[in-house]
């Protein structure tokens, strides 16, 4: 299993790497402070708004969108691979936000909503269709059958949310890399000494 998550991890980072020599291609400096920031945020911030929003929905409607599959903890509501998997997802927002390789003209809250919510939601089909090649099994599964349980229209609103609040409290964490991991650290052991 070790062996698996190793390679997990690894593929999730080479799309980043070919973004990266793109970048360099077009002479696009990328500071790696600021991909660290994004890195430390996700890597808690992911598994908490799993946490808030698993806790929200159930007390709203009573109904559970997603269960994990691989690793799972808090009965289902998030991974033990959360700590890595949300903190490659901030990079893919910092990459997103911050080093587009095509210029993208001023947007409209509606187009921003379904750029960036539509790439989340992407990223999100692309990692379970790898984890379930890697594990044979789903990394999480959604109940709400839309895109036939490997991911769910339903959530694009939280990723849109949690996309905003990742860039603004990155912005907020730049160079305070000491306060940011102190957080990250005291988050993360809540997360796992309470289950």
């Amino acid at each position: 299993m070790i062996l698996k998550i190793i390679l997990f991890t690894l593929i999730q980072f080479v799309p980043i790497y070919f973004w990266v020599f793109l970048l360099k291609r077009k002479q696009i400096k990328v500071d790696w402070r600021l991909v660290i920031s994004y890195f430390i945020i996700g890597s808690w911030f992911g598994m908490f708004g799993e946490l808030f929003l698993f806790k929200l929905i159930d007390w709203v409607f009573n109904f559970q969108i997603w269960e994990y599959r691989t690793l799972p903890i808090h009965n289902g509501v998030t991974s033990s691979f959360g700590v890595i998997m949300w903190g490659n997802a901030a990079i893919y927002v910092c990459f997103h936000k911050n080093y587009q390789l095509y210029i993208v003209k001023k947007r409209n809250i509606i187009t921003s909503f379904i750029l960036e919510s539509g790439y989340l939601l992407i990223l999100e089909l692309i990692f379970n269709f790898t984890a379930y090649g890697i594990f044979n099994e789903y990394f999480f599964y959604y109940f709400v059958p839309d895109l036939m349980h490997w991911s769910s229209f339903t959530n694009m609103p939280f990723w849109w949310a949690g996309y905003q609040i990742m860039v603004k409290y990155a912005k907020v964490m730049y160079k305070q890399e000491k306060l940011n991991l102190t957080i990250a650290i005291m988050m993360i052991v809540i997360a796992f000494a309470y289950q």
